[in-house]
């Protein structure tokens, strides 16, 4: 049965090999770890293990009992809020990440669900995300509902490469009464 949970210290290790398994597939034939470092396992384990630590809200780990760890999100207060006409977007997904081997199941969808329940239980009104243009994982983004809302150009492993902020407003879901974070699916 797979469980969406709160993470916990013990789950830096888990997330840390999701992030970066997940990370290579999604950036293939535009950025290896060689060229971003910061993206190896090494550096993943270490900001988690920091993460976990310091401030665990915002994050949820998907977990089945016989396949384990299988993916996560994080969220929170935007590290670059963007506002523009149709609102400001204070709330922000910094990382979703599900296992190449458990895509196609749902996961996904759920663990992004998740955090905007999260987020809106928060107060957070409005919510983006910033993504790679190339990586195709933005066509889920766009499946879910994100708009358009800014990009940018950043420098990642020796590139310039374009990034997009997706935007999702209005009122964002709130949990129903007896909706727990450990809940199975």
């Amino acid at each position: 049965m797979i469980e969406i949970r709160a993470a916990r210290p013990a789950d830096a290790a888990a997330i840390a090999d999701i992030h970066v398994d997940a990370w290579q597939v999604a950036h293939a034939g535009v950025l290896t770890v060689e060229s971003a470092p910061d993206h190896g396992y090494d550096a993943r384990l270490a900001e988690w293990k920091k993460t976990l630590v310091r401030s665990p809200q915002g994050i949820f780990l998907a977990e089945d009992d016989k396949l384990g760890p299988m993916g996560f999100v994080s969220c929170g207060l935007a590290h670059e809020a963007i506002r523009i006409e149709a609102g400001s977007f204070r709330g922000e997904i910094y990382a979703l990440y599900v296992r190449p081997v458990c895509q196609g199941m749902g996961l996904g969808k759920e663990l992004f669900e998740a955090a905007l329940v999260n987020l809106g239980r928060a107060g957070f009104s409005a919510v983006m995300l910033r993504i790679l243009a190339d990586n195709p994982t933005a066509k889920f983004f766009e499946r879910m509902g994100g708009q358009p809302i800014g990009e940018r150009m950043v420098e990642l492993g020796g590139k310039t490469l374009r990034e997009i902020a997706y935007g999702w407003g209005g009122k964002l879901p709130k949990p129903a009464k007896a909706e727990t974070a450990g809940k199975p699916r």
